[in-house]
């Protein structure tokens, strides 16, 4: 922790071809920056260089400043002295309140999306990507296809404030599930991914709420009794 961002995160931060007036070109680097927190690209500690994430996104540094005082403002990132940009690391005590947020909302979006069904093939097809790139134990596609399903279910709840509550707890979650989920690949720990997931996906496609919400308990639950017991949070 408290390294450069990888070459891997910048190819995931894109290539130029952003909007070309200011407040969209905010936004795009917005978007970008917040993808790579929502994803795992980022990881706790982790420097993001200003000028070189406005070199690879082929703007300049003032709307990558405005993006990152609002993802700032939101606990996401921290502006440290010298303006200095990094991943916070999170403390025992905001892990596991953050734990215990995200289990409620996280919960009631998946109970919503079995309630309200959701098509099989796709929902099928998302948790296959996950389960394959374990398989091959990549770590980096694992983080983004686990990202991708969870955040496919929470759109299916059909609420566009729990999306959006959920998506601000995950700009801080997903460093450390980045963190958890690579440590499970090398660590033959992603059997018990692999089972909550798929007690969740059959839950919803039957339209089982309360196994559904269980078992992506399970899932958080699990992930977060594995990072509280490794070294990788502030005291």
């Amino acid at each position: 922790m408290g390294s450069q961002m990888t070459d891997a995160a910048f190819e995931t931060a894109g290539t130029p071809g952003a909007p070309t007036d200011g407040a969209s070109l905010s936004a795009h680097v917005y978007d970008v920056v917040a993808e790579m927190l929502l994803s795992g690209a980022l990881r706790p500690g982790d420097r993001i260089p200003l000028r070189r994430l406005a070199d690879q996104l082929g703007v300049s540094v003032m709307p990558i400043r405005a993006a990152i005082g609002r993802l700032a403002a939101r606990g996401a990132l921290r502006v440290e002295p010298k303006r200095a940009i990094s991943v916070p690391i999170l403390s025992r005590a905001e892990f596991a309140d953050l734990t215990r947020n995200r289990l409620h909302l996280e919960r009631w979006a998946v109970s919503l999306a079995a309630q309200g069904g959701m098509a099989s093939a796709p929902l099928r097809t998302a948790e296959q990507a996950f389960r394959s790139a374990l398989g091959r134990d990549d770590a980096q596609e694992a983080v983004r296809a686990n990202k991708a399903l969870h955040f496919d279910i929470y759109a299916a709840a059909g609420s566009p404030v729990l999306m959006e509550l959920i998506t601000i707890m995950w700009l801080k979650a997903g460093p450390i599930i980045n963190l958890d989920l690579g440590e499970q690949s090398r660590r033959s720990r992603h059997s018990a991914s692999l089972e909550t997931h798929g007690r969740m996906v059959a839950a919803i496609l039957r339209g089982d709420s309360d196994a559904a919400a269980d078992a992506l308990g399970d899932d958080i639950q699990s992930a977060a009794e594995f990072i509280l017991s490794r070294d990788i949070l502030a005291s």
